[in-house]
């Protein structure tokens, strides 16, 4: 029987995209207008012309412009002529060729935009052949080649420069004009309100591009601060939020998130001891809840370039306002490499870009190291951070969070049967157990610690000031 033939991955009839017109009327742009040049080499590399003359052309427009020499056909042809190359570009009949194709340099963005499209979709098809070739000659490390495949499809994605220079006169005047904006909206927060008022005051709200770290001992409520943030931001701002979920399966986080809304108890969902009351809370939190923006991703041990996939991917489909990550140690380094700290290191600074990227702010839940536990005075430090300095080189903000009654253990029972333990009326106000958030790290504000209300028996955090006044 013969074997199945293998398809060519490389179709061999297509053209190559190019557009020779567009470049042609680039040239004669440039050839005509001094401003023309100026645009076309923002835009513009020399290896984005397809037709070779053209490159060399190009090329020499740029060398006479960066002199600050006049730009006509005579200077131009001159340039081509000592880098020995006027004959192969035709000679100054075809630079006059160009200057008559083009009436005015009106549309050079226009034609610009034409040329660096095919230019990209040239680089698109040679990355697709490269790709090819590691498929068939990869030595069995798939995760690396998907990664090396995903990072050369990012670069002809980012092939620009994004940022541009600036002259200061420009930047002042922006500034001043956010100045006057600022000045009719006094107490008004820069960045996404977190829902928890004296944070907001400190940090000014969740800035774009920023990366900050919410650290703590396992069980002190980072997954439940973070999901009361991103409930808040989803509700509230009604802005579109991600949460990368590397422990909890999406389920547990829903549990949590409609037990908080409902303000039932999270024991009596795990234990099945539930009322007539609890399921119409349920139904009424499911109903604010349904169709709130919030978008989670359960999928365990992500690595720093798929979680980046998968955000630019939500960003372009839904809009993005703010990613959140729990948590860090969880996630799979890039590559092997010496030790942890190392690894950690890359994973952090990978997060960093993007935020910056993306230009969201990421919320990053970690871990904390053992050694708090061997202090007399356990309220974490930043050296507490587990696995990388680079936590607190590369983090915008770094915030612990710390309860006294996690070491004092002075909670108090509320039913006498183990099996019953917290289920007691939801009609009396809950227990609830002030947390410090200590900000540690604030690279554009200061470093203070504030108090919220911890609500173990909702997995929720609020405001102090919006706990019953007979409790505080």
């Amino acid at each position: 029987m013969e074997a199945a033939r293998v398809p060519s991955p490389v179709p061999l009839a297509y053209p190559t995209p190019q557009s020779i017109e567009a470049e042609q009327a680039v040239l004669g742009c440039m050839l005509l207008d001094r401003d023309a040049v100026t645009t076309a080499a923002e835009i513009l590399q020399v290896d984005d012309f397809y037709y070779e003359p053209h490159r060399h052309i190009f090329e020499a427009i740029l060398t006479l412009f960066n002199r600050g020499e006049q730009i006509d056909m005579i200077t131009v042809a001159e340039e081509l002529k000592r880098k020995g190359k006027l004959e192969e570009c035709g000679g100054q009949a075809y630079l006059m060729k160009l200057m008559e194709l083009i009436p005015s340099a009106t549309n050079i963005e226009d034609y610009c935009r034409i040329v660096e499209e095919k230019a990209i979709l040239r680089q698109l098809i040679q990355v697709a052949h490269q790709i090819v070739n590691w498929a068939y000659h990869h030595d069995g490390d798939l995760e690396g080649l998907i990664d090396r495949a995903e990072a050369a499809l990012f670069r002809v994605g980012q092939r620009r420069v994004g940022a541009q220079f600036q002259p200061l006169t420009e930047l002042i005047r922006q500034t001043y004009d956010f100045l006057e904006q600022r000045s009719r909206q006094p107490g008004a927060l820069l960045g996404i309100p977190t829902g928890f008022h004296e944070l907001d005051e400190v940090l000014g709200g969740l800035h774009p591009s920023d990366l900050i770290i919410i650290a703590g001992r396992p069980s002190m409520g980072k997954t439940s601060f973070a999901l009361s943030m991103a409930l808040n931001i989803a509700t509230e701002q009604k802005l579109p939020v991600a949460i990368f979920s590397l422990e909890m399966s999406k389920q547990q986080l829903v549990q949590r998130l409609l037990c908080a809304r409902a303000r039932v108890n999270l024991h009596r969902l795990r234990t099945g001891y539930l009322r007539e009351q609890d399921f119409i809370r349920f139904t009424q939190a499911a109903h604010e809840l349904y169709n709130a923006p919030l978008y989670i991703d359960d999928t365990p041990d992500l690595s720093p370039f798929e979680i980046r996939a998968k955000a630019r991917r939500l960003k372009a489909s839904e809009g993005l306002g703010c990613i959140f990550i729990d948590y860090l140690q969880l996630i799979r380094p890039p590559r092997r490499m010496e030790n942890r700290v190392q690894e950690v290191t890359e994973v952090v600074r990978s997060l960093k870009s993007l935020a910056r990227e993306l230009n969201v702010p990421v919320v990053v839940l970690s871990q904390l190291s053992r050694s708090v536990e061997h202090r007399e005075n356990k309220r974490p430090v930043l050296a507490d951070l587990r696995d990388s300095g680079a936590i607190e080189a590369e983090a915008d903000v770094v915030c612990f969070l710390y309860r006294e009654d996690y070491y004092e253990r002075k909670k108090k029972p509320v039913a006498s049967e183990p099996h019953l333990e917290g289920l007691v009326e939801d009609e009396r106000k809950p227990e609830f157990f002030p947390t410090e958030v200590i900000i540690a790290k604030n690279r554009n504000g200061p470093v203070t610690t504030v108090e919220v209300a911890f609500i173990p028996r909702y997995a929720l955090f609020e405001n102090l000031s919006s706990v019953h006044p007979d409790l505080l």
